[in-house]
């Protein structure tokens, strides 16, 4: 058994990795070989996991398509903490990424102006926390974790990864 979970454990993390170089290709324009030794993987293996998401041009050169409807679970900061969503789509996963990178800067800062773009905002059904009040609540009692957007799933139990 304990076999089993680990290689669901390690296929999990390639897969996060692979994606990791799908964003760096679509934000960065990096190529895939060079999006892969960043973030120390295999061109083969992003193939592998998410090869549709990859176009071969002329140059025989791939290129990420502009957006992709994989699953990710993710978890999504909203007005009771974070809460596990699923999202089929990469302009989703980034809206949550942006967010939680905007949190971080208002509780640096303290300027709500990093907030105010993702007022009214969902992701998957779950409006995103912009009160500036509560997530100063939150992060004074340690339940704000800037890293916490990739949900790990554990024997019915869910942690953020």
């Amino acid at each position: 058994m304990a076999g089993k979970s680990k290689n669901r454990k390690v296929n999990r993390l390639v897969r996060l990795r692979a994606l990791a170089v799908l964003a760096r290709m679509r934000s960065r324009g990096d190529s895939l070989s060079q999006a892969a030794r960043l973030e120390h993987t295999t061109s083969r293996t992003v193939r592998k996991f998410v090869g549709k998401q990859l176009k071969r041009g002329t140059s025989r050169r791939y290129s990420a398509t502009t957006g992709d409807t994989l699953r990710r679970d993710l978890s999504v900061l909203s007005f009771d903490g974070y809460e596990p969503v699923v999202v089929r789509s990469s302009k989703q996963a980034h809206l949550a990424a942006e967010h939680l990178v905007a949190v971080g800067r208002f509780l640096r800062t303290g300027d709500t102006e990093w907030l105010k773009p993702f007022i009214g905002k969902r992701v998957g059904g779950i409006e995103l926390l912009t009160d500036p009040d509560r997530l100063h609540i939150l992060a004074d009692a340690g339940l704000v974790k800037l890293d916490a957007l990739y949900r790990e799933q554990r024997g019915g139990t869910e942690t953020s990864v």
